[in-house]
């Protein structure tokens, strides 16, 4: 995110000086997220496969204008089995005018989201058509991030901003929207080459996918943009941006880096951008070869709240690229991140998007190790693990919903960084590019059983039983330590496993305190007791577990949290928010609302409010309202929105995207 894509993505508003990143528009927490209601294309084979789309777009028709696209979309297919018909993915919005095979007219039917084919030839397994389908329409808001094809202007979120009604052309497909502007099969297994053909008017510039063949000027003042790639990519990751852009151009290394901004935005954007170079040659050095060399690495702006990382051009939000610039570059690295972990190794189910999500994320804290120093990594990591510990989001291994989801970047962070602790710094990063460069997954797909296989290869043991409750289940091990003297300055330490789900069989990090002696243990755990021996000059003063913060974990008797909110209902949201809350102890409570750029848009003292218990022992949560206005009772526009609630102990906040 996507999420971009993809994307968003976040437990914090993201005010002036924030440290933290937002580049998509989920909802904070899993729990009680909106699913979209729409039809999700099908996973399974269809009994075909994709080998190549040329896309022929002519953008009829810009804002400020009714947008209109006319468009011709050639699939090459082979037949994995002798089918009559072939089921393709295309939204109902379009008017199709045509549709033919091999050049010859082909019946068809158009119903739900889905285009059926009948085949004019006899069907023979192994056999290679070419199916083209000529269309035209406004493509529609969709999936849900509500995007697809954006088609809008400069000025659209950010009123703001100097008045320029510029075009501002670019996709979130991410994770299921790319048959909301054109025909194929909208799933992340299937691979294809691509050529792009896109026509507009001249005076924009347009950015896609791989590398640019040329392009040809036109009668009525427009011109033809010819784009194409010969390394497979994943319907949803095929990229298109187009403005009237301001651009600069730069080499680093072998590899090509192009930067294409609304020109009201050109210096601001020079900054963020400035330590991209350095970026991809860091990256490198951890992950291997940039994975579509002799290509390009574009980054395109674009008005939408996040940024998404299509293969060889991220898009990156008009919103996200005002954030603080440390918040934007984390953006920045995410995204490119992202081209090996998601666009080189795709997940081949949307089931495993945390090896997508929670590696580039990660990929963040790894940059402000690198550039700035540990403890700006640990503080990251910090400022990513939730209050609740990701306890009651769902599974990292299956998240419900996919997409918006912050379980994904965030603990699936998180599990990198204990992953990190319990191999050790040499074998973990070794680990890491292994995986990223493996022959049979560069380019192609992964899953969570070739990204276990490759690091249990390194750690010299199976790491399935580490990974599985992490993934598997919502739980946190509750970790309870004590010591005993044994006698001659002699103490046995133990640590439990109390918690009632899952056993962890993890490494705990324990530091003991004996006079002016400090002693670093770690202990592994392949049982609910583990036990070692100590020998100190001095009795022991006090113990701590994990006191560095490599570990998710709570002790047996950790008290509620403070204050804990839910998920803003409804999200997305035409009007009215509202947003239920929990108090351990009567509090006073002030809301807060941000837009996407950290603004303020209205405050509320709510006075003092009672306690009402914990939500997991069923207390009855407090309500606040937001009608959808600023405090001077103006309606805001759409967009993202951060809701705030402050007491005296505690803050928490939550996305929501209003809709109007």
């Amino acid at each position: 995110m996507l999420r971009l894509a993809t994307v968003l993505l976040l437990a914090l508003p993201v005010p002036a000086g924030s440290a933290l990143a937002v580049w998509m528009v989920p909802p904070v927490d899993s729990e009680a997220a909106q699913t979209w209601q729409g039809r999700v294309p099908a996973a399974d084979s269809r009994g075909y496969d994709v080998l190549a789309y040329r896309l022929e777009l002519d953008l009829a028709a810009l804002p400020p204008q009714t947008p209109r696209l006319v468009a011709t979309g050639r699939i090459h297919l082979r037949l994995l089995a002798a089918i009559p018909h072939v089921r393709l993915d295309l939204v109902n919005q379009f008017e199709i005018s045509a549709v033919t095979c091999d050049g010859l007219a082909a019946a068809w039917t158009h119903a739900g989201d889905s285009l059926s084919v009948v085949l004019p030839v006899a069907a023979v397994a192994g056999a290679e058509h070419v199916v083209a389908i000529e269309y035209a329409g406004t493509p529609p808001r969709h999936g849900p991030y509500y995007a697809g094809l954006l088609l809008r202007t400069h000025g659209e979120m950010t009123p703001d901003d100097p008045t320029d009604d510029g075009p501002s052309v670019g996709n979130v497909s991410q994770p299921y929207s790319s048959h909301s502007w054109f025909p194929g099969k909208d799933h992340p297994a299937d691979k294809a080459r691509l050529e792009m053909t896109v026509t507009a008017p001249d005076t924009l510039t347009v950015v896609a996918t791989g590398r640019l063949l040329g392009t040809a000027d036109l009668p009525a003042e427009r011109r033809r943009w010819d784009w194409a790639t010969d390394y497979p990519v994943a319907p949803y990751l095929i990229g298109l941006a187009v403005s009237n852009y301001e651009s600069w151009y730069e080499s680093c290394g072998d590899e090509a880096l192009e930067f294409h901004v609304f020109s009201e935005h050109r210096e601001i954007a020079a900054s963020v951008f400035a330590p991209t170079c350095a970026m991809l040659a860091w990256l490198q050095d951890r992950l291997g070869p940039y994975p579509f060399t002799g290509e390009k690495y574009a980054q395109a702006e674009f008005v939408w709240g996040g940024a998404i990382e299509n293969q060889t051009i991220t898009l990156m939000g008009q919103a996200t690229l005002l954030l603080p610039e440390r918040s934007a570059r984390l953006v920045v690295i995410h995204e490119l991140a992202h081209h090996w972990f998601g666009n080189s190794l795709t997940p081949s189910t949307w089931r495993d998007i945390w090896l997508n999500e929670g590696f580039a994320r990660y990929c963040e804290a790894l940059w402000l190790e690198h550039t700035e120093d540990r403890q700006s990594y640990f503080d990251y990591l910090a400022l990513l693990r939730r209050p609740t510990l990701f306890v009651g989001d769902g599974l990292l291994g299956d998240p419900d919903p996919v997409l918006p989801n912050l379980l994904v970047y965030d603990k699936g962070a998180w599990v990198l960084h204990m992953l990190r602790h319990e191999l050790g710094d040499a074998v973990f990063f070794a680990a890491l590019r292994d995986y990223a460069t493996a022959p049979e997954l560069v380019r192609a797909l992964t899953d969570r059983a070739a990204m276990t296989a490759v690091f249990s290869r390194h750690a010299g043991r199976d790491l399935a039983p580490f990974l599985a409750p992490w993934l598997d289940s919502d739980a946190v091990p509750a970790l309870d330590i004590r010591q005993r003297r044994l006698g001659q300055g002699r103490h046995l330490v133990e640590i439990v496993q109390s918690q009632s789900g899952p056993f962890f069989p993890l490494t705990v990090p324990v530091r003991i305190f004996a006079g002016a002696q400090t002693v670093d243990l770690r202990l592994p755990m392949q049982e609910r007791l583990a036990a070692c021996e100590v020998a100190t000059a001095a009795p022991i003063d006090s113990l701590r577990v994990d006191p560095d913060g490599w570990l998710l974990h709570r002790t047996a008797v950790a008290p509620a949290p403070a204050l804990l909110a839910a998920s803003p209902q409804p999200n997305p949201a035409e009007d009215a928010v509202h947003l239920a809350y929990w108090l351990a102890g009567a509090d006073r409570v002030t809301a807060a609302v941000y837009d996407a750029r950290g603004r303020l848009v209205l405050r509320r003292a709510l006075g003092v409010q009672p306690a009402t218990g914990s939500r997991d022992e069923g207390g009855e949560p407090l309500i606040w309202s937001w009608n959808g206005c600023s405090g001077d009772g103006r309606q805001v526009p759409a967009g993202v929105y951060w809701l705030e609630l402050r007491t005296s102990r505690d803050r928490t906040a939550r996305k929501v995207t209003l809709l109007r």
